[in-house]
């Protein structure tokens, strides 16, 4: 290992490990209790925010990697999650581009946003699960552009409606 290559470096490696804890949980989630998944996304969602954001201005990476998720691995994730979530799945938002265009605040689901972030993460541990470098470099560099365009917002989004639900799920 080469400490002083950055995609060895402490914190992207502490920002993989999270991503892949968060990936494997999604994957496994299907017959979960509500009451799990909202325990073990209360702890996720905001660790992977915070490595995301201690990981500062990753090195450009000029490349492609093509796309390992597939569309049934993403609908599996998010049908898992809305089957867990139940009626509690909807919730109302500001923060998407829909809402710009309206004076309502948009619905929009805890498993869908939970699924797009999956699918931002996935992408990553794959990359770095096989490990050549190079695809490495440009998987951290997509999906921390990614953080900043999309998928940041959607965890945060996702976070408060976890949070939401989790103090009123006994009212």
């Amino acid at each position: 290992m080469n400490e002083d290559n950055y995609l060895y470096s402490q914190p992207v490696l502490d920002f993989v490990t999270v991503s892949t804890e968060y990936c494997k949980y999604l994957e496994q989630c299907e017959g979960k209790e509500l009451d799990d998944l909202l325990r073990v996304m209360r702890g996720l969602l905001p660790m992977i925010y915070l490595k995301a954001t201690l990981l500062g201005d990753v090195p450009d990476a000029t490349g492609w990697n093509e796309k390992k998720l597939t569309e049934a691995d993403y609908d599996f994730v998010r049908g898992a999650v809305a089957q867990i979530m139940g009626e509690k799945d909807d919730f109302l938002d500001v923060f998407v581009e829909d809402f710009r265009y309206s004076e309502h605040p948009v619905l929009c689901t805890v498993s869908e946003n939970l699924a797009d972030v999956y699918q931002q993460l996935r992408e990553l541990v794959e990359a770095f699960r096989e490990g050549y470098e190079e695809s490495m470099q440009v998987a951290l560099y997509d999906v921390m552009d990614e953080f900043k365009m999309q998928w940041g917002q959607k965890l945060l989004n996702a976070l408060r409606a976890i949070h939401d639900v989790s103090v009123n799920l006994n009212n």
